[in-house]
């Protein structure tokens, strides 16, 4: 099994932080966690002080809730993308399973357009989905 430890909060952050910092925002968070889900993880392990389990929790629990709904995908299907683009982009993820495909699209700037990825020899045009997955058909 792969269990990353996943921390939303910084426990012991820096006294100064760069000008330009900026933390990491729950719905990003949850984009993380999805995309590790989608690119083969099976669970979350997570760690953090008393004051902030609940705010840590809450978004896990969330995401976890939201993928029962494929969980078909999340037991028996095969990742399909590991990229990780080196500046700031599109993130795409996804399990197959038989001819279908579940798919999270993350933009990171304002693309409108479909992305395309290949699976199995097959090139696969993903829909901007802002937050969402989507099941696809594989020709």
């Amino acid at each position: 099994p792969i269990l990353p430890f996943v921390h939303w909060n910084t426990t012991n952050p820096p006294k100064e932080l760069p000008a330009d910092f900026k933390p990491m925002t729950e719905a990003m968070y949850k984009e993380l966690l999805w995309h590790a889900l989608l690119r083969g993880v099976d669970s979350f392990v997570m760690w953090c002080p008393d004051p902030e389990m609940a705010s840590e929790v809450k978004p896990v629990h969330e995401v976890y809730a939201a993928s029962l709904e494929y969980a078909a995908f999340l037991d028996k299907g095969t990742p399909v993308t590991f990229d990780v683009p080196e500046q700031p982009g599109t993130v795409v993820s996804g399990l197959a399973l038989d001819k279908k495909l579940l798919v999270r699209r993350t933009d990171f700037g304002d693309t409108k357009e479909p992305v395309e990825i290949t699976v199995d020899g097959k090139a696969i045009k993903v829909p901007r989905l802002d937050g969402a997955c989507a099941i696809l058909s594989v020709p």
